[in-house]
Formats: structure tokens, C-alpha cells, sequence
């Protein structure tokens, strides 16, 4: 029996939506992933898409998806005019279904609501709940851990209507498994996928990031030209807490989709930074995702930096304003080396929150695309 006629027998569709949230700006980018990854009955929403309600898509999206940062399996939605009515509506759900006294869990709280005005407060009410209904009938309650919990529990709740999910990811998606660290101010996996994305990088190309920091640019561009899934290097999911988790059909989805991985020309991903600890740091990323083969990475400056051959597309993300305090010096340097050691790309692109940093390269500006990159507004520049 194939993976997928096994999960087709289980993984009746219901009512409910699964809510997969992504950054802001990347809800069109993420509806067109999720649509080649063969899920249907898409519908976009604020910060994210809805998707039917099956094993078989919570499996898809959150091993697959690039741009996803978390599936949201919904357990109730009620109207809620007051904070008795939260912890009793609270109180309905069969929490035992998804955890019990020896696990831990946390929650996640998004509130405006004219009664319950802090987050903290609306997320203790569903809180007491849990662990009054598991004591109730186990004699202890579980633990919170909002670090690495083994439930995550999401509580949305706008204009008196609340709806209380079940995080299917466990920890965001944008954490694959693979980052020791991102250094200062680095780039999220999920940001960095979806540039990629955005400007059509396949196997193909002969990628150069000259700003590389941790690595996370290169990694990704690694990790879509070898098919290695987005989730490859993850140990620990949301849906394995479930009522509905069948760890076989898990492990033949798993196998199916690592046996797709392939590889790639050596050194077809180039990358440099002219930081030490930067250059430390990505070089064990490499080691630990055991990429070091497919990217080669040189420890230099933009001004100095040669690549052994011309890069087919550049991508970067370097120093910017209040981040890095970035010179102009730097953004000369870069457009030097777009305009003389790449001659074979059509263009580059640069995120970074300044368009005076950028007019120093020298470069014309074909496009601009707005993202959030830390909590800042920033712009993806395509330059010829």
C-alpha cells in the first residue's frame, strides 16, 4: 500500500480549515507553493491561507513548505463576550485528546477584545482551563514550558469571536533544525526561501551571496535544488501529540519525500563574508547540514571577492541603516562586483531597508517588493 492510499483512508476532510500562517507580503507567494505541493480548496486570509483539514495536508505543509510558518488545527470556535465565558468555552474541549498530566505545553495569544485587553491575561484564562480539566480527572496537571513545550496552543481572539487552535508545527516552521545561530540580526529561513522563490533560483543557476552571515541564503538555495525537504533537519513535530497520528503513515511520508533528494554540481552555490565569526558560524552550518560540497564559501570582503566562476544570480542581504550601521562604501563595493564579476547575471537582488544605501551601488533598481525582516520595514531590490 502506497503512503498516500494510507493516508487517504484516515484523513476523512471536516468542516474545520487548517489556518497556515506565513510573514506578511507572503500569503500570494505561499498559495502558489501550497498549490504545486498538490493541496486544493485554498482560500488566502490576513497573514496566511486556508487549506482543508486532513493528515495528509498537516503532514505536506509542515514537512514541505518553505514559507509556512505554522498550521493551525482549529478546536473550537465560539463568541466570547467576557473572560467567564473564554475559560468555560475553554473548559468543553477534550484536552486530554492532546495531552495529559506528564506533558507540557504553552500558549499562544493574539487578543483585542474590550474585556480582555492583555494577552497574558487571555492566555492564563485558557490555561486554568487545561490544567483544571486534566487535574479534574488525572490528579495533576501539566507543566507550562514556553520554551520547548510538547503542545503548542494557539488562542485568537477578535471582535468577541474566539477561536482556540492546535499548533500542528510545534515550533515555527521558519526553524529548521539546522541554525546554531543567525548572528546579528540574521534572516529567517522562511524570508530567505521565499526570495529565492521570488526571484525563480532553480538548480540551474549559479548563485552568489557575498554578504553570506550565517549562511541561511545559501543553506536554502542548497536545500530546493537538491529536493531536500524544508523540514529535513527537524526532530520534534506539534502533530505527533494528535488523537488522529499514525507514526507509520508518518514514516513512509517522510521516506517517500527523502528519497526525492538528489544531487547538485559541486560549488554551484557561492558564498563570502568578510566577518570571522560570521564565516566560523556558516562554515558549521555547512558541516552540519553536509552542504559543504555543494557551496563553496571564502573567507573576504565584497572588494576582494572573486568567485572561480561568474555567478548566474546574486543574492544577498547586506549591513543596512539602524541594523549594522552599514557604510556606503560597502553598497559601492557591491554594485563594483555586480557590474565586474558577474557579468553572466541579468541582475541581483538586495534586501535592505535603505534606497539611499542602494542608489550607492550604482545600479538601476528594475523592482522593489516589500517585506518585514525583524520587526522592520525592508524592500527586496532587483538590480540590473
Amino acid at each position: 500500500m502506497s503512503y498516500k492510499t494510507e493516508m487517504s483512508s484516515n484523513s476523512s476532510t471536516t468542516k474545520e480549515l487548517l489556518f497556515i500562517s506565513c510573514a506578511d507580503h507572503l500569503e500570494p507567494l505561499l498559495k502558489e507553493e501550497l498549490h504545486a505541493l498538490g493541496l486544493t480548496d485554498l482560500r488566502m486570509g490576513f497573514r496566511g491561507i486556508y487549506a482543508p483539514s486532513t493528515m495528509q495536508n498537516i503532514f505536506t505543509i509542515n514537512y514541505l513548505s518553505r514559507l509556512a510558518t505554522r498550521v493551525m488545527l482549529p478546536l473550537t470556535h465560539f463568541s466570547c463576550p467576557d473572560p467567564e465565558t473564554l475559560y468555560q468555552e475553554a473548559r468543553k474541549i477534550p484536552w486530554l485528546d492532546y495531552l495529559d498530566e506528564t506533558k507540557t505545553f504553552a500558549i499562544d495569544a493574539n487578543i483585542k477584545h474590550p474585556l480582555i485587553r492583555n494577552s497574558l491575561y487571555g492566555a492564563q484564562l485558557v490555561k486554568d482551563a487545561i490544567c483544571d480539566t486534566i487535574r479534574e480527572k488525572k490528579g495533576a496537571r501539566p507543566s507550562i514550558d514556553t520554551k520547548n513545550p510538547d503542545v503548542q496552543i494557539n488562542l485568537f481572539l477578535q471582535n468577541k469571536r474566539a477561536t482556540l487552535s492546535f499548533d500542528t508545527s510545534g515550533a515555527p516552521l521558519y526553524k529548521r533544525g539546522w541554525k546554531e545561530s543567525s548572528g546579528e540580526a540574521g534572516v529567517p529561513e522562511t524570508l530567505a526561501a521565499a526570495i529565492l522563490m521570488h526571484a525563480k533560483y532553480s538548480e540551474k543557476e549559479i548563485l552568489c551571496d557575498p554578504f553570506c552571515g550565517a549562511g541561511t541564503f545559501l543553506i536554502e538555495a542548497a536545500m530546493i535544488a537538491t529536493r531536500t525537504p524544508a523540514g529535513f533537519f527537524r526532530k520534534n513535530w506539534g502533530f505527533t501529540h494528535l488523537p488522529t497520528f499514525n507514526p507509520t503513515q508518518w514514516d513512509a511520508f517522510k521516506a517517500h519525500w527523502d528519497a526525492q533528494r538528489r544531487p547538485i554540481p559541486s560549488q554551484s552555490i557561492i558564498g563570502s563574508d568578510s566577518d570571522a565569526t560570521s564565516f566560523r558560524l556558516c562554515k558549521e552550518h555547512l558541516r552540519k547540514t553536509g552542504f559543504e560540497k555543494e557551496v563553496l564559501l571564502l573567507h573576504t570582503p565584497v572588494a576582494k571577492f572573486s568567485p572561480p566562476q561568474s555567478p548566474t544570480l546574486l543574492i544577498t542581504d547586506p549591513p543596512f541603516g539602524k541594523r549594522l550601521h552599514a557604510p556606503p562604501q560597502i553598497y559601492q563595493d557591491l554594485g563594483h562586483f555586480l557590474k565586474t564579476k558577474c557579468p553572466a547575471a541579468p541582475w541581483g537582488f538586495l534586501l535592505t531597508s535603505s534606497y539611499h544605501l542602494v542608489k550607492a551601488s550604482g545600479c538601476t533598481v528594475l523592482s522593489e517588493w516589500p517585506l518585514q525582516h525583524g520587526g522592520l520595514s525592508v524592500t527586496l531590490y532587483q538590480l540590473k
